[in-house]
Protein backbone atom coordinates (compact mmCIF):
# COMPACT_ATOMS: atom_id res chain seq x y z
CA UNK A 1 0.00 0.00 0.00
CA UNK A 2 1.50 3.32 -1.10
CA UNK A 3 1.37 6.43 1.06
CA UNK A 4 0.05 9.89 0.23
CA UNK A 5 -1.17 10.62 -3.32
CA UNK A 6 0.45 14.01 -3.86
CA UNK A 7 -1.46 14.67 -7.10
CA UNK A 8 -4.98 14.45 -5.66
CA UNK A 9 -7.06 17.58 -6.37
CA UNK A 10 -10.11 18.80 -4.46
CA UNK A 11 -12.75 21.37 -5.39
CA UNK A 12 -13.47 24.36 -3.16
CA UNK A 13 -16.66 22.65 -2.00
CA UNK A 14 -14.74 19.52 -1.06
CA UNK A 15 -12.14 21.59 0.78
CA UNK A 16 -14.92 23.41 2.61
CA UNK A 17 -16.47 20.12 3.69
CA UNK A 18 -13.10 18.85 4.89
CA UNK A 19 -12.29 22.01 6.87
CA UNK A 20 -15.91 22.58 7.96
CA UNK A 21 -16.15 26.03 6.38
CA UNK A 22 -18.24 27.55 3.59
CA UNK A 23 -16.79 27.29 0.06
CA UNK A 24 -16.73 31.09 -0.11
CA UNK A 25 -14.24 31.06 2.76
CA UNK A 26 -12.04 28.69 0.78
CA UNK A 27 -12.23 31.04 -2.21
CA UNK A 28 -11.26 33.97 -0.02
CA UNK A 29 -8.22 32.07 1.26
CA UNK A 30 -7.38 31.27 -2.34
CA UNK A 31 -7.72 34.88 -3.52
CA UNK A 32 -5.54 36.13 -0.66
CA UNK A 33 -2.83 33.57 -1.44
CA UNK A 34 -3.19 31.83 1.93
CA UNK A 35 -4.18 28.59 0.26
CA UNK A 36 -2.45 27.60 -2.96
CA UNK A 37 -4.88 27.01 -5.79
CA UNK A 38 -4.69 26.04 -9.44
CA UNK A 39 -7.32 26.78 -12.04
CA UNK A 40 -8.52 24.55 -14.83
CA UNK A 41 -8.84 25.77 -18.41
CA UNK A 42 -12.46 26.47 -17.60
CA UNK A 43 -11.53 28.69 -14.65
CA UNK A 44 -12.49 26.27 -11.88
CA UNK A 45 -10.34 26.18 -8.77
CA UNK A 46 -8.56 22.97 -7.84
CA UNK A 47 -6.53 22.51 -4.68
CA UNK A 48 -4.04 19.76 -3.91
CA UNK A 49 -5.04 17.70 -0.89
CA UNK A 50 -1.45 17.92 0.37
CA UNK A 51 -1.77 21.73 0.42
CA UNK A 52 -5.08 21.53 2.25
CA UNK A 53 -3.56 19.29 4.92
CA UNK A 54 -0.54 21.61 5.31
CA UNK A 55 -2.87 24.60 5.58
CA UNK A 56 -4.99 22.83 8.21
CA UNK A 57 -1.91 21.90 10.23
CA UNK A 58 -0.58 25.49 10.15
CA UNK A 59 -3.94 26.87 11.25
CA UNK A 60 -4.52 24.20 13.89
CA UNK A 61 -7.70 23.09 12.11
CA UNK A 62 -8.55 19.45 12.88
CA UNK A 63 -9.82 17.24 10.06
CA UNK A 64 -11.02 13.67 10.06
CA UNK A 65 -8.05 12.82 7.82
CA UNK A 66 -5.36 14.02 10.24
CA UNK A 67 -5.06 10.78 12.28
CA UNK A 68 -4.59 8.68 9.13
CA UNK A 69 -1.22 10.07 8.00
CA UNK A 70 0.37 9.09 5.64
CA UNK A 71 -2.80 7.61 4.12
CA UNK A 72 -4.94 10.76 4.05
CA UNK A 73 -5.53 10.55 0.31
CA UNK A 74 -6.51 6.87 0.52
CA UNK A 75 -9.03 7.63 3.25
CA UNK A 76 -10.45 10.66 1.44
CA UNK A 77 -11.04 8.61 -1.71
CA UNK A 78 -12.52 5.71 0.27
CA UNK A 79 -14.94 7.96 2.16
CA UNK A 80 -15.88 9.77 -1.06
CA UNK A 81 -16.65 6.50 -2.84
CA UNK A 82 -18.76 5.24 0.06
CA UNK A 83 -20.77 8.43 0.58
CA UNK A 84 -21.22 9.57 -3.02
CA UNK A 85 -21.18 6.35 -4.99
CA UNK A 86 -22.27 3.71 -2.47
CA UNK A 87 -19.00 1.92 -3.22
CA UNK A 88 -17.23 0.39 -0.24
CA UNK A 89 -14.50 -1.51 -2.06
CA UNK A 90 -11.81 1.00 -1.08
CA UNK A 91 -12.92 0.83 2.56
CA UNK A 92 -12.52 -2.94 2.63
CA UNK A 93 -9.25 -2.92 0.69
CA UNK A 94 -7.74 -0.20 2.86
CA UNK A 95 -8.79 -1.99 6.05
CA UNK A 96 -7.29 -5.28 4.86
CA UNK A 97 -4.02 -3.51 4.07
CA UNK A 98 -3.88 -1.95 7.52
CA UNK A 99 -4.64 -5.29 9.15
CA UNK A 100 -1.75 -7.00 7.36
CA UNK A 101 0.59 -4.15 8.31
CA UNK A 102 -0.46 -4.23 11.96
CA UNK A 103 -2.60 -1.08 12.15
CA UNK A 104 -5.98 -2.31 13.44
CA UNK A 105 -6.64 0.96 15.27
CA UNK A 106 -6.83 2.71 11.92
CA UNK A 107 -9.61 0.32 10.94
CA UNK A 108 -11.50 1.29 14.08
CA UNK A 109 -10.99 5.00 13.39
CA UNK A 110 -12.15 4.68 9.76
CA UNK A 111 -15.29 2.69 10.61
CA UNK A 112 -16.08 5.09 13.44
CA UNK A 113 -15.71 8.08 11.11
CA UNK A 114 -18.00 6.50 8.53
CA UNK A 115 -20.55 5.45 11.14
CA UNK A 116 -20.76 8.96 12.57
CA UNK A 117 -21.45 10.66 9.24
CA UNK A 118 -25.05 11.89 8.81
CA UNK A 119 -24.86 11.22 5.06
CA UNK A 120 -24.23 7.49 5.49
CA UNK A 121 -26.58 4.93 7.02
CA UNK A 122 -25.10 2.83 9.81
CA UNK A 123 -27.05 -0.15 8.49
CA UNK A 124 -25.41 0.40 5.10
CA UNK A 125 -21.98 0.53 6.74
CA UNK A 126 -22.61 -2.75 8.54
CA UNK A 127 -23.80 -4.51 5.39
CA UNK A 128 -21.44 -3.03 2.83
CA UNK A 129 -18.22 -2.52 4.82
CA UNK A 130 -18.02 -4.49 8.05
CA UNK A 131 -19.63 -7.66 6.72
CA UNK A 132 -17.52 -7.86 3.50
CA UNK A 133 -14.39 -7.00 5.47
CA UNK A 134 -14.93 -9.86 7.90
CA UNK A 135 -15.78 -12.19 5.01
CA UNK A 136 -12.43 -11.37 3.38
CA UNK A 137 -10.65 -11.79 6.71
CA UNK A 138 -12.27 -15.21 7.17
CA UNK A 139 -11.29 -16.30 3.68
CA UNK A 140 -7.70 -15.11 4.17
CA UNK A 141 -7.49 -17.01 7.46
CA UNK A 142 -8.83 -20.23 5.94
CA UNK A 143 -6.33 -19.93 3.09
CA UNK A 144 -3.46 -19.40 5.52
CA UNK A 145 -2.80 -15.79 4.53
CA UNK A 146 -3.78 -14.45 7.96
CA UNK A 147 -3.10 -15.76 11.45
CA UNK A 148 -5.93 -16.37 13.91
CA UNK A 149 -4.62 -13.47 15.97
CA UNK A 150 -5.02 -11.15 13.00
CA UNK A 151 -8.56 -12.40 12.47
CA UNK A 152 -9.27 -11.58 16.11
CA UNK A 153 -7.72 -8.12 15.71
CA UNK A 154 -10.02 -7.38 12.76
CA UNK A 155 -13.08 -8.45 14.74
CA UNK A 156 -12.00 -6.37 17.72
CA UNK A 157 -11.31 -3.32 15.54
CA UNK A 158 -14.84 -3.44 14.13
CA UNK A 159 -16.31 -4.12 17.57
CA UNK A 160 -14.56 -1.12 19.11
CA UNK A 161 -15.89 1.13 16.35
CA UNK A 162 -19.43 -0.08 17.02
CA UNK A 163 -19.03 0.46 20.75
CA UNK A 164 -17.96 4.04 20.08
CA UNK A 165 -21.03 4.53 17.88
CA UNK A 166 -23.41 3.11 20.47
CA UNK A 167 -25.56 5.82 22.03
CA UNK A 168 -25.81 3.66 25.12
CA UNK A 169 -22.06 3.53 25.76
CA UNK A 170 -21.78 6.59 28.00
CA UNK A 171 -22.28 6.42 31.78
CA UNK A 172 -25.35 8.67 31.76
CA UNK A 173 -27.02 6.75 28.93
CA UNK A 174 -26.33 3.45 30.69
CA UNK A 175 -28.16 4.69 33.77
CA UNK A 176 -31.08 6.32 31.96
CA UNK A 177 -33.40 4.22 29.73
CA UNK A 178 -34.32 5.70 26.35
CA UNK A 179 -37.88 7.00 26.50
CA UNK A 180 -40.52 7.98 24.01
CA UNK A 181 -42.36 11.29 24.14
CA UNK A 182 -45.16 9.80 26.24
CA UNK A 183 -42.70 8.52 28.86
CA UNK A 184 -42.77 4.91 27.68
CA UNK A 185 -39.68 3.08 26.52
CA UNK A 186 -38.95 0.08 24.33
CA UNK A 187 -36.72 -2.72 25.55
CA UNK A 188 -34.84 -5.30 23.49
CA UNK A 189 -32.62 -8.27 24.32
CA UNK A 190 -29.84 -8.84 21.80
CA UNK A 191 -27.03 -11.37 21.51
CA UNK A 192 -25.46 -14.22 19.54
CA UNK A 193 -26.70 -17.79 19.80
CA UNK A 194 -25.09 -20.41 21.97
CA UNK A 195 -21.84 -21.63 20.44
CA UNK A 196 -21.47 -18.55 18.25
CA UNK A 197 -18.39 -16.56 19.25
CA UNK A 198 -18.77 -14.04 16.42
CA UNK A 199 -21.21 -11.40 17.59
CA UNK A 200 -20.51 -8.44 15.31
CA UNK A 201 -23.93 -8.88 13.73
CA UNK A 202 -25.58 -8.74 17.14
CA UNK A 203 -23.57 -5.63 18.00
CA UNK A 204 -24.71 -3.93 14.79
CA UNK A 205 -28.32 -4.66 15.75
CA UNK A 206 -27.70 -3.27 19.23
CA UNK A 207 -26.34 0.03 17.91
CA UNK A 208 -29.17 0.40 15.40
CA UNK A 209 -31.75 -0.18 18.11
CA UNK A 210 -30.11 2.25 20.52
CA UNK A 211 -29.92 4.91 17.84
CA UNK A 212 -33.62 4.32 17.26
CA UNK A 213 -34.37 5.00 20.93
CA UNK A 214 -34.49 1.50 22.41
CA UNK A 215 -33.02 0.33 25.68
CA UNK A 216 -30.94 -2.74 24.84
CA UNK A 217 -29.80 -5.51 27.17
CA UNK A 218 -26.84 -6.87 25.29
CA UNK A 219 -25.84 -10.46 26.05
CA UNK A 220 -22.86 -10.74 23.70
CA UNK A 221 -21.54 -13.97 22.21
CA UNK A 222 -22.37 -17.61 22.97
CA UNK A 223 -25.64 -17.01 24.79
CA UNK A 224 -27.92 -19.96 25.67
CA UNK A 225 -31.50 -19.57 24.48
CA UNK A 226 -32.67 -19.93 28.07
CA UNK A 227 -30.85 -16.71 28.95
CA UNK A 228 -32.61 -14.74 26.22
CA UNK A 229 -35.91 -15.95 27.66
CA UNK A 230 -34.94 -15.17 31.25
CA UNK A 231 -33.76 -11.63 30.52
CA UNK A 232 -36.83 -10.94 28.38
CA UNK A 233 -39.11 -11.90 31.25
CA UNK A 234 -37.08 -10.01 33.85
CA UNK A 235 -36.95 -6.78 31.81
CA UNK A 236 -40.30 -6.98 30.04
CA UNK A 237 -38.61 -6.75 26.65
CA UNK A 238 -40.79 -6.45 23.56
CA UNK A 239 -38.09 -7.67 21.18
CA UNK A 240 -35.49 -10.46 21.14
CA UNK A 241 -32.78 -10.46 18.47
CA UNK A 242 -30.58 -13.54 18.09
CA UNK A 243 -27.70 -13.45 15.61
CA UNK A 244 -26.38 -16.53 13.85
CA UNK A 245 -23.17 -16.80 11.84
CA UNK A 246 -21.60 -19.73 9.98
CA UNK A 247 -21.42 -22.56 10.78
CA UNK A 248 -24.77 -21.93 12.45
CA UNK A 249 -27.35 -24.21 10.88
CA UNK A 250 -31.07 -24.71 10.69
CA UNK A 251 -30.73 -27.26 13.49
CA UNK A 252 -29.19 -24.64 15.82
CA UNK A 253 -31.91 -22.19 14.92
CA UNK A 254 -34.62 -24.76 15.48
CA UNK A 255 -33.30 -25.64 18.93
CA UNK A 256 -33.16 -21.95 19.89
CA UNK A 257 -36.68 -21.47 18.62
CA UNK A 258 -37.94 -24.51 20.55
CA UNK A 259 -36.45 -23.24 23.81
CA UNK A 260 -37.85 -19.73 23.37
CA UNK A 261 -41.24 -21.18 22.49
CA UNK A 262 -41.18 -23.28 25.67
CA UNK A 263 -40.38 -20.28 27.89
CA UNK A 264 -42.74 -17.86 26.14
CA UNK A 265 -45.38 -16.21 28.32
CA UNK A 266 -48.40 -14.69 26.58
CA UNK A 267 -48.76 -11.90 29.15
CA UNK A 268 -45.25 -10.71 28.19
CA UNK A 269 -45.43 -10.73 24.37
CA UNK A 270 -42.48 -9.94 22.15
CA UNK A 271 -41.25 -10.04 18.56
CA UNK A 272 -38.49 -12.53 17.74
CA UNK A 273 -35.87 -11.86 15.09
CA UNK A 274 -33.18 -14.25 13.89
CA UNK A 275 -30.45 -12.33 12.10
CA UNK A 276 -27.45 -13.08 9.93
CA UNK A 277 -28.99 -15.92 7.93
CA UNK A 278 -31.39 -16.07 5.02
CA UNK A 279 -34.94 -17.39 5.15
CA UNK A 280 -33.82 -20.11 2.73
CA UNK A 281 -31.95 -21.74 5.60
CA UNK A 282 -35.02 -21.85 7.78
CA UNK A 283 -38.50 -20.90 6.63
CA UNK A 284 -40.36 -18.92 9.33
CA UNK A 285 -43.64 -19.09 7.41
CA UNK A 286 -43.82 -22.83 7.97
CA UNK A 287 -43.22 -22.59 11.71
CA UNK A 288 -46.05 -22.19 14.18
CA UNK A 289 -44.96 -19.91 17.02
CA UNK A 290 -46.65 -18.09 19.89
CA UNK A 291 -44.56 -14.94 19.41
CA UNK A 292 -46.12 -11.64 18.43
CA UNK A 293 -44.13 -12.02 15.22
CA UNK A 294 -41.20 -14.14 14.04
CA UNK A 295 -38.81 -12.94 11.34
CA UNK A 296 -35.57 -14.14 9.78
CA UNK A 297 -33.58 -11.15 8.55
CA UNK A 298 -30.30 -11.52 6.63
CA UNK A 299 -28.99 -7.94 6.76
CA UNK A 300 -28.97 -4.77 8.84
CA UNK A 301 -30.75 -2.79 6.13
CA UNK A 302 -33.57 -5.31 6.00
CA UNK A 303 -33.67 -5.26 9.82
CA UNK A 304 -34.01 -1.49 9.75
CA UNK A 305 -36.73 -1.70 7.12
CA UNK A 306 -38.59 -4.29 9.18
CA UNK A 307 -38.42 -2.01 12.20
CA UNK A 308 -39.70 0.98 10.27
CA UNK A 309 -42.67 -1.05 9.12
CA UNK A 310 -43.75 -1.92 12.65
CA UNK A 311 -47.03 -0.40 13.73
CA UNK A 312 -47.13 2.64 15.98
CA UNK A 313 -48.00 0.71 19.12
CA UNK A 314 -45.03 -1.63 18.58
CA UNK A 315 -42.40 1.08 18.52
CA UNK A 316 -42.50 2.17 14.89
CA UNK A 317 -42.33 5.81 16.03
CA UNK A 318 -38.96 5.13 17.61
CA UNK A 319 -37.61 3.41 14.53
CA UNK A 320 -38.51 6.39 12.39
CA UNK A 321 -36.08 8.51 14.38
CA UNK A 322 -33.45 7.07 12.05
CA UNK A 323 -35.07 8.81 9.06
Amino acid sequence: MQGFNSELFLTTTEVGDLLDVHPSTVKRWSDSGELRTKKTDGGHRRIYLRDVMSFAKERGVPTYLTPFAPYESHVWLAVRDAVRHDDFDRIVSLSMGWLVRGYPRRITALLRELGSRPDLSLARLCDRAIRPLMAQVGTAWREGRLRIGEEHMASQAAMEALICLSQGSGPEAMLTPSRNGDGSHRVAVVGAMEGDHHHLGAMCARVLLEQAGWTVFYLGADTPAEEFAAIQRAQGASLICVSFSPPGSAAHMRRCLDVLREFYRSHLPYDLVFGGVSSETFEPGRVSTPFRSFEIIPSMESFLEWGRNRTEDQGGDLWRKLG
